[in-house]
């Protein structure tokens, strides 16, 4: 992958998981020194993120993170629990035992670095939720239903709570991965639906937390 690409892809997962927050100015100097390149990609990346409405151009050189308004979080939300809880519903009685070990294997791994707490423990508990969310999709066995989830997958703010989680909630996360999973494996598709909405349900009311609080 080109190095322009490689920045892109990078700045954009930190956007849409709330790595930054809102109104946070993102400096070219600063970026390039963070991720190690020269001004070029970044500017590059910068230009194509304002395109899509994530980064607001700033007076100076660089951008401004696009504020998420708390109803628009809200919105996606309730399209989550409905598409996501589905989804596992169907997963259920479809997903493979393959899927269903990458389920537990991501809980297990997702766990670990949790308890770690590695240097980069935020970043690879990121990286775990985003599969299981993913698989919930890709193991429906639904084309539709897979397109439909990943768009709202890429939404800001949406996924990616861990930077802003604190422990308890993390823990709390953590067994609901679990619970649904569970549910997955024992073939319960109601249960594997209401976990999903009791998981997204707690995950949106963080979320208002946050937003009370800044």
């Amino acid at each position: 992958m080109k190095v322009s690409e490689t920045v892109y892809s990078r700045l954009r997962r930190r956007l849409v998981s709330g790595y930054y927050d809102p109104g946070t100015q993102l400096k070219e100097e600063a970026l390039a020194a963070d991720f190690g390149v020269s001004r070029t990609p970044i500017r590059n990346a910068i230009a194509r993120l304002t395109s899509e409405g994530l980064l607001t151009p700033a007076e100076k050189r660089g951008a401004l993170v696009t504020p998420w308004r708390l109803e628009n979080t809200a919105d996606v939300f309730a399209l989550r629990i409905l598409l996501e809880g589905h989804g596992a519903y169907l997963c259920a009685q479809n997903a493979t035992f393959e899927q269903i070990d990458l389920l537990e294997q991501t809980c297990d791994e997702m766990e670990r670095h949790f308890a770690a707490k590695s240097p980069d423990w935020v970043k690879k508990m990121d990286q775990g939720n985003l599969v299981i969310h993913e698989m919930l999709y890709e193991g429906s066995g639904s084309p539709h239903l897979r397109l439909s989830g990943k768009h709202l997958l890429e939404v800001p703010q949406v996924i990616g709570g861990f930077f802003i989680y604190e422990d308890a909630d993390v823990e709390e996360s953590l067994m609901q991965h679990r619970e649904i999973v569970k549910a997955i494996k024992l073939r319960n598709g109601d249960w594997a639906r209401s976990a999903v909405a009791c998981h997204l349900n707690a995950a949106l009311e963080r979320f208002r937390r946050r937003s009370s609080e800044e």
